[in-house]
């Protein structure tokens, strides 16, 4: 179940806001004074890197995070072919260079969602716990699109063994339904917090858009014991884009936000941020006018320093391209400055991953380039969120389709993995990220 603290009153916000810890004030001063002093700034460097052992004819989707403790990089991934697709599991000690055995994480015969906006989720906690989220496909007679279910699985050993999978939606005894585009993030304690698309209604039961199409609503859930059983569902927000990823942060205290694509009336499809039992704010005023989802969520990240960090894309005429803002968590309705991160009218629908670095900031990745070919652009914006200090497109690279990102608290090493499709057959390739500041 979602905390009941999750709905503070407006007392308590602001009691939260005056009680912010004296360290975290001293890190917003500290990130200040870095990005005005004008120090040198260095460069990134990213170099490709192995990946796991692949024996499939196809395989993509990679998700990949970092052991909070070793640094150790995870990797996931979809491989199969039309017998059956699983997800997958490796681990590298030795900064990707060398990865063990890969190890089948989803059950045998289960068939998974192949659509890269509901692909598995990847993460661990500081007890060496890993645990991965997807969802499935099945087809129903007389429905247009597949039912599915949202499952984890968890691992307390590494990643050499797999518990049986837990399902995070708790109306499977009701019927198909449909689940899946999902967040999913880590919160103090072992908590684990998701939040999806679904096809029951949000809490705000608003009507659909008369002629504009069916969209699907925001549900969230929790778990006290890193995955292995979930709490009740909560429906929050209706018209939201039934094929964009929702994203999701929490904050110490518990409470979650919600990153997502609202349709609103008029095919408007613009990215908004929420907290629970509130309405959502618009991360832009884009009004970007789209007949049908474009499939593309916006990520949304909670850093160490309390502030809320977001991305998206959008497609609307005179300002096509990505863009990043920064807000304080509890000031969502006067939201940051805009920093443009990659434009321009060719672009094709990009795919955003985010990333914290501490001090270097905060790191971007997009599955196209300023030609508007399907490269892969890697940017970071520094800690004060105000301005973009670096953007390059990783040389010989093409074909890229959603990117992730993966960084070590305190560590300068970042991973960002993706798709690459060359002659039809997807492949899952890795580099590393040595990040400047």
């Amino acid at each position: 179940m979602i905390p009941s603290e999750a709905l503070p009153s407006a007392t308590t916000r602001v009691g939260r806001a005056l009680a912010r810890p004296t360290a975290v004030l001293l890190y917003l001063l500290l990130m200040a004074l870095v990005s005005t002093v004008g120090c040198t700034r260095k460069p990134s460097a990213v170099v490709p890197t192995n990946v796991p052992l692949v024996e499939a004819l196809d395989a993509g989707d990679p998700s990949v995070a970092v052991d909070p403790q070793s640094h150790d990089v995870l990797m996931s991934w979809v491989a199969g072919d039309s017998a059956g697709y699983r997800i997958w599991f490796s681990r590298s000690t030795d900064q990707g260079e060398n990865w063990s055995t890969p190890v089948a994480v989803s059950p045998v015969g289960e068939p998974l969602r192949l659509h890269p906006q509901s692909s598995p989720v990847l993460l661990c906690d500081d007890a060496g716990r890993v645990g991965v989220a997807y969802s499935t496909s099945y087809e129903v007679e007389g429905r247009k699109w597949p039912a599915s279910t949202l499952r984890f699985v968890t691992s307390t050993d590494g990643g050499r063994s797999w518990s049986p999978a837990a399902t995070i939606n708790d109306d499977a005894a009701l019927g198909p339904g449909n689940h899946g585009f999902f967040g999913v993030t880590r919160g103090v304690n072992g908590k684990l917090y998701a939040a999806w698309l679904d096809s029951r209604p949000g809490a705000d039961s608003l009507p659909e858009h008369i002629n504009e199409g069916h969209d699907a609503s925001i549900h969230l859930a929790r778990s006290d014991d890193f995955g292995r059983t979930w709490g009740k569902n909560v429906g929050q927000w209706s018209h939201v884009c039934p094929c964009c990823r929702a994203s999701v942060a929490v904050d110490v205290v518990g409470n979650p936000f919600v990153a997502f694509r609202k349709h609103f009336e008029g095919q408007v499809r613009d990215a908004v941020v929420a907290r629970v039992g509130y309405v959502p704010v618009r991360m832009a005023n884009d009004r970007w006018v789209q007949d049908g989802c474009p499939h593309s969520g916006p990520p949304l990240l909670m850093s160490l320093d309390g502030t809320l960090r977001m991305a998206w894309f959008t497609g609307a005429e005179g300002h096509v391209g990505v863009y990043f803002r920064e807000t304080l968590a509890e000031t969502l309705d006067s939201l940051g400055t805009v920093v443009p991160v990659l434009t321009g009218e060719h672009l094709p629908t990009v795919h955003v991953a985010l990333a914290e670095a501490g001090m270097s900031g905060t790191l971007i990745a997009c599955d196209a380039d300023s030609t508007g070919g399907r490269g892969l652009t890697l940017a970071r914006v520094e800690p004060s969120g105000r301005r973009l200090v670096e953007r390059f497109a990783m040389p010989n690279v093409q074909g890229v389709d959603h990117p992730h990102v993966a960084v070590a608290p305190g560590s300068k090493l970042a991973y960002v993995a993706w798709t690459t499709t060359n002659d039809d057959r997807r492949r899952i390739r890795l580099a590393r990220w040595t990040v400047g500041r």
